[in-house]
């Protein structure tokens, strides 16, 4: 019984932290898989051959984030980034607070991710989606998951 009263301790941390490395592993593939679908929807043509801008790209990946995160805490900017990645928190993108994502999109030369056919054709689009993960602090508190995709453009 005393060997059972030291191992329970142990025990149950043990169990606890796979659980929240399942949870972080959860939200690093939903973030990942966000930003590699909003860079296809960036990347790909619409009806009218531009590029869908913005507000159009930060609602695909706040709709993709929304079985993952209930209340949709994404905070998207109104440009992209004015350079290809790496991006620095604070100067390029705020850092995310617990459960919530923020979005950096960089689209080449693109001032909006739209474009003519023969202007931006074959430019470079980068998504970025920075997530911050509370884990009851078992794992030491807060942690930034990062999910990124790059393509090019068709339009």
């Amino acid at each position: 019984m005393v060997e059972f009263a030291i191992t329970l301790p142990i025990l149950i941390l043990l169990v606890a932290g796979v659980l929240e490395l399942g949870r972080g592993y959860v939200f690093a593939i939903a973030t990942s898989d966000a930003a590699r679908d909003a860079t296809r929807f960036v990347a790909g043509k619409t009806s009218t051959t531009n590029g869908p801008g913005m507000v159009s790209t930060c609602n695909f990946v706040r709709a993709d984030l929304a079985a993952i995160i209930p209340n949709a805490s994404v905070s998207c900017p109104t440009t992209p980034v004015g350079h290809a990645p790496p991006f620095t928190a604070g100067t390029d993108y705020t850092a995310p607070t617990a459960g919530q994502a923020v979005v950096a999109v960089y689209c080449g030369t693109s001032l909006d991710c739209t474009g003519s056919v023969n202007t931006y054709y074959g430019a470079e689009v980068d998504v970025y989606v920075y997530y911050g993960f509370s884990d009851l602090n078992l794992l030491g508190g807060g942690i930034t998951i990062t999910g990124s995709s790059r393509a090019t453009t068709s339009w």
